[in-house]
C-alpha cells in the first residue's frame, strides 16, 4: 500500500493541474433583461457595475454582476438605435448612434449629445463602435470611414482624416499609440503613433470584419462573416486565418489573456479556446437568439443580443 502512495499523489497532481481556470467548463447562464429590446453593445467597469444599450434608446444598468437589470428612461434617446457604450468611471459615461456620440455624468440617469457628425449627402454617418483607451482617451468609428478621437473625454471630438470610405465596425487599442480598426471588404486600419497616422494591413479576406480584439502588442484576433477568425502574433503585419468549422457571422471576440477567448454571433453561437485560437470549440449555449457584443472582466463575463437577450457566466 505504502509503495503505491507516490503514484497515487503523482496521480492527483496531474488531475488537479488538468482542472485549471483555462480548462474548466464554462456556463453560460440568459438572464431576465426587461426589454424586448434588440442590445447591441455591453460594457462593466467591475464585476458588480455595468450597462447594455441597444434599440429605441433602451439603456439598461446593473449593479449586481447581470443578475438583475434596470431600465433607465432619458426622453431624448427615444426611437434611438443605441451601437455601443462605453463607461470610464461609474458617473461618467458614453453611448454612440447615427451620427452621434452622447455623454453622461450622472450613471446613464440623464444623456447629452456631446458630438453630432456632419452629414454627408444628408444622412450623418453610423457611429458602430466606442473605444476608450482611458478616462481621457477615446474613439469612435463608423459608416464612410468615420474617425473621431477625444484627448479630453469628449469635450472636444476630432474627426481624423482617414485612409477608408468603407464602413468601420471595430475599434481597439491596447495602449494610446497601437490601435487596429477593423471594417468591410476586409478592412484593417493600424497606428503606430496615436492614430496621427493610419495604414492599412493585408488581412487577405474580402468580406466585412465586425470586430478586433488584441491582448498585448502582437498577438490579435479579428472575427467577420462566415465565421471568420483572422489572428496575428506579429501585431498585425500577418494575417492567419484560424479553423472554425461553424459558419454563422461573428459579431464580437475577446480574450481574457493570451489563451483564453470566447467569439460569438448568429444564432446563439458562441465560441470557446483555450490554446490562443490553434482550436475553437463550441460552447453550450442558452439562447439560438443572435448575439451582438461580449464583455469579459477578470473571471466575469457578460454577452447581448437581439430581443433582450442577456448571458452572464461568473
Amino acid at each position: 500500500m505504502y509503495k503505491k502512495l507516490p503514484l497515487i499523489i503523482t496521480l492527483f497532481t496531474l488531475i488537479c493541474l488538468g482542472c485549471s481556470d483555462d480548462n474548466a467548463q464554462v456556463e453560460w447562464v440568459e438572464e431576465q433583461s426587461g426589454t424586448d429590446a434588440h442590445l447591441f453593445g455591453v460594457h462593466f467597469i467591475d464585476a458588480k457595475l455595468g450597462w447594455a444599450v441597444g434599440s429605441g434608446g433602451t439603456v439598461l444598468s446593473s449593479k449586481d454582476g447581470g443578475k438583475t437589470w434596470n431600465e433607465s428612461v432619458d426622453k431624448s434617446l427615444n426611437n434611438v438605435t443605441l451601437t455601443e457604450v462605453s463607461f470610464a468611471t461609474p458617473k461618467n459615461g458614453w453611448l454612440v448612434s447615427i451620427g452621434k456620440v452622447h455623454y453622461t455624468g450622472s450613471g446613464g440617469n440623464t444623456w447629452t449629445v456631446q458630438h453630432q457628425a456632419r452629414a454627408l449627402a444628408g444622412k450623418p454617418p453610423g457611429i458602430l463602435d466606442l473605444y476608450f483607451v482611458n478616462t481621457a482617451e477615446g474613439w469612435a468609428v463608423g459608416g464612410t470611414g468615420t474617425i473621431l478621437h477625444t484627448m479630453n473625454g469628449g469635450s472636444n471630438w476630432v474627426k481624423i482624416m482617414s485612409p477608408s470610405e468603407k464602413h468601420l465596425w471595430g475599434v481597439h487599442f491596447v495602449d494610446p499609440e497601437l490601435g487596429w480598426i477593423v471594417g468591410e471588404d476586409g478592412e484593417i486600419l493600424h497606428t503606430s503613433d496615436g492614430g496621427k497616422r493610419w495604414e492599412r494591413q493585408n488581412s487577405d479576406a474580402e468580406q466585412p470584419l465586425f470586430a478586433v480584439c488584441f491582448i498585448n502588442q502582437q498577438k490579435g484576433w479579428i472575427v467577420g462573416s462566415n465565421g471568420l477568425i483572422l489572428h496575428t502574433t506579429n501585431g498585425g503585419q500577418t494575417w492567419q486565418k484560424q479553423n472554425n468549422p461553424m459558419k454563422q457571422s461573428l459579431r464580437a471576440v475577446a480574450f481574457r489573456n493570451e489563451k483564453q477567448g470566447w467569439a460569438i454571433g448568429e444564432e446563439g453561437l458562441i465560441l470557446y479556446t483555450i490554446d490562443s485560437g490553434a482550436t475553437w470549440n463550441q460552447s453550450a449555449s442558452p439562447t439560438t437568439k443572435n448575439l451582438q457584443d461580449i464583455m469579459l472582466f477578470k473571471k466575469s463575463g457578460w454577452i447581448v443580443g437581439e430581443k433582450g437577450t442577456i448571458l452572464r457566466m461568473d
